[in-house]
C-alpha cells in the first residue's frame, strides 16, 4: 500500500518558510540567536562537520565563536523545498544553501543541503532534527 504524504496547510507552510528565513539571518547577521530560536529542547541537530548536537543551547555554544571567527565574513542564501507532511504535525523538507542569491540564481550547485524534521507542539513549529552536509568543494 503506498500512501502519500498529508497536505500542509499554506499558513503551516508559510511558518515553516520563515523559520529558514530566520535562520538564514541569523547567519548573515553573525547573530546566534535567530539560529537557534527555532530549535525544540530536545532537538538533534547535526552539522556539516558531523558534529552532534542536542537542543538549542548546544547549537549556540557551538555556532558562536565561528561567528566571531572562520564565519564572521560569511553568507548565505537558502532555499527551502519538498516540504512532506508525513504525519498530521510532522513536515520533513529539504534545504539547499549557497553564499548568496546571485550563485543560486546562476545556477551554481548548492554548497550545503540540509534535512529538517519540523514538529508542531501546542500550536508552535520547532526544529525537531536536522542534518546538514556539504557539498562540494
Amino acid at each position: 500500500m503506498t500512501t502519500s504524504p498529508t497536505p500542509l496547510a499554506a499558513a503551516d507552510e508559510a511558518v515553516i518558510h520563515r523559520i529558514v528565513a530566520d535562520i538564514e539571518q541569523g547567519f548573515n547577521d553573525n547573530d546566534p540567536e535567530p539560529l537557534v530560536r527555532h530549535i525544540a529542547p530536545d532537538a538533534l541537530i547535526v552539522n556539516p562537520f558531523g558534529a552532534v548536537m542536542r537542543g538549542p543551547e548546544e547549537v549556540q555554544a557551538s555556532i558562536h565563536p565561528l561567528l566571531n571567527g572562520p564565519l564572521q565574513d560569511a553568507t548565505a542564501h537558502y532555499r527551502l523545498s519538498d516540504l512532506a507532511q508525513l504525519a498530521p504535525g510532522v513536515v520533513v523538507a529539504h534545504k539547499s544553501a549557497w553564499s548568496s542569491r546571485q550563485a543560486a540564481d546562476s545556477g551554481e550547485p548548492p554548497q550545503m543541503n540540509a534535512l529538517y524534521v519540523f514538529v508542531k507542539r501546542e500550536g508552535t513549529w520547532w526544529i525537531a532534527r536536522r542534518q546538514n552536509t556539504s557539498v562540494g568543494s
